[in-house]
């Protein structure tokens, strides 16, 4: 009959088992979650006895699940990629390319990252309360992620036209479609000029070719009203016009700050220190970051090894 220290050892055994399992290949993230529970066994054995060495294999199993489904939780696969394993995404994060922040792929259900950040967020929270469960390629592969989809968002606001207090019609009749964004662009102005400055004329040249001057006279007054209207407001519209412009020049100039972060952050291997001061330097512009989080991980990176922040292949 097995002594107690055999049946411990044999059930830490089984909960290994179950937790490689436990990520199986046919999720997003899996391939790269197997490789850090598999890195994390020999650090988590060596740290105590067996009762404390299975608490802490379910928490990591736990954790890091939390974590992989709050960095794939606005992502669907396609039927092709449900009944072929090959086009499962590996990695803990999707790593999106620069064409994502044009146009996000149709996996990621209409959001603008595969990411919910309130969900990592708590995610998160858990992991950095558990210090023995550091891994390099969770800290880089979350940096990355919290800093794309801050950046994706602000993006989608700015292509919307809120931050200048108007909206951008041709944006949301768009889809986000940059090629149809421009189509319904030219048709809105086409409509609005003829709108403006030919259909009301037309109306009143109408009605006088069919006799109807008392008609035809209220029309063009109300147009000229318009006209009238229209040259009074010349210094609102022009100050109006001034202010856009330059909320405008601030959007891009944030846009362009975040952006240089998460370059920064992105590859297999990152400069933590230089990437502190680019997130910085967009959190001064006015990027919004969560800074709990992403300053926490950069900062723990930097006391490891301000140079080099590197993800291991899985």
């Amino acid at each position: 009959m097995p002594g107690p220290r055999m049946r411990d050892v044999d059930e830490a055994e089984e909960i290994e088992q179950r937790l490689l399992a436990d990520f199986a290949s046919d999720y997003a993230g899996n391939d790269e979650c197997r490789s850090i529970i598999e890195s994390l066994l020999a650090r988590v054995r060596r740290s105590g006895g067996a009762n404390r060495y299975k608490q802490q294999l379910r928490d990591a199993c736990n954790v890091l699940d939390t974590i992989r489904e709050a960095c794939w939780m606005n992502w669907l696969p396609s039927d092709k990629q449900r009944s072929d394993k090959r086009y499962m995404p590996r990695t803990l994060w999707a790593w999106p390319d620069d064409g994502a922040l044009i146009e996000c792929p149709k996996e990621w259900c209409g959001e603008k990252s595969p990411a919910d950040l309130d969900d990592l967020d708590k995610a998160m929270a858990e992991y950095l309360n558990r210090p023995w469960m550091r891994h390099d390629t969770i800290d880089v592969s979350v940096i990355n992620a919290l800093i794309f989809t801050e950046l994706a968002l602000y993006a989608e606001e700015v292509k919307s036209g809120r931050p200048f207090g108007m909206i951008n019609w041709s944006y949301f009749f768009s889809g986000g479609n940059p090629l149809k964004q421009l189509g319904f662009s030219l048709v809105g102005r086409l409509i609005r000029f003829l709108m403006a400055w030919v259909m009301l004329p037309a109306i009143a040249l109408a009605l006088v070719a069919y006799g109807y001057e008392t008609a035809a006279g209220v029309t063009i007054s109300i147009w000229a009203l318009y006209v009238l209207y229209r040259i009074i407001s010349i210094p609102a519209r022009f100050r109006l016009r001034k202010a856009r412009q330059k909320a405008a020049e601030k959007a891009t100039e944030i846009l362009t700050a975040m952006e240089k972060a998460w370059q920064a952050a992105r590859g297999r291997t990152i400069n933590p220190s230089r990437l502190r001061e680019l997130v910085l330097a967009a959190e001064e512009r006015g990027a919004r970051f969560r800074p709990a989080v992403l300053h926490t991980l950069i900062d723990r990176a930097i006391q490891r090894d301000p140079t080099a922040l590197t993800r291991p292949s899985c």
